[in-house]
């Protein structure tokens, strides 16, 4: 926790608010804590690239609409931050689709500032981690899926063992100094091909 908190001084953050009061304490917060922080309003029609936080003002008259459109689109990698004024059904439905990871009630006040700031960034973190290992134990379940279909193709066309099948694809591999997974997709090509 205490490296998080370190951290968060190196953010990042967009603050997507009307000018007024409440924004300017909001940035003057942000800026104590340490973080270069910039507002921008009215939304535009993308988002900031290079912000690591989004701080966003959710309210029913669809301001936000087009700035959750463009988050969606671009498949924004900041941790959003929703500021409410009250919790109406339609502001919490766009809370919820929109995926964000802390909330700050308005008013705004600098007491919880930092504890929100650093829980939106260590569950944004924690869920990009467990995206990634999902990605990858996806990308391994379909190189094992594409391995049993070249070994069925093999074991069907040459009337070998599974075991011989295996051997044939791996040892390809290794003259062709490539990985199995290729080896594999070009077995399941050429079957496709003579298929047709």
């Amino acid at each position: 926790m205490l490296k998080a908190i370190r951290e968060i001084r190196s953010n990042r953050v967009v603050v997507y608010h009307p000018k007024d009061r409440e924004r300017d304490e909001l940035i003057a917060h942000i800026r104590r804590i340490g973080c270069e922080v910039e507002a921008i309003w009215p939304p535009r029609e993308s988002i900031k690239e290079d912000a690591d936080v989004i701080f966003m003002l959710f309210r029913e008259d669809g301001c936000t609409q087009s700035l959750l459109k463009a988050l969606a689109e671009r498949d924004c990698q900041a941790t959003l931050i929703a500021m409410v004024e009250f919790e109406s059904p339609k502001v919490m439905e766009a809370v919820v689709r929109a995926g964000v990871a802390s909330i700050v009630t308005k008013p705004i006040r600098a007491f919880g500032l930092l504890t929100s700031l650093v829980l939106a960034r260590t569950i944004t973190a924690r869920e990009k981690n467990l995206l990634d290992r999902v990605r990858k134990l996806e990308d391994k379940l379909d190189g094992l899926r594409r391995l049993e279909k070249a070994k069925a193709i093999l074991i069907s066309r040459k009337g070998v063992s599974e075991q011989q099948a295996y051997d044939s694809i791996r040892m390809r591999a290794m003259s062709a100094r490539v990985s199995i997974d290729v080896v594999c997709s070009s077995i399941i090509g050429a079957d496709e091909l003579n298929g047709l």
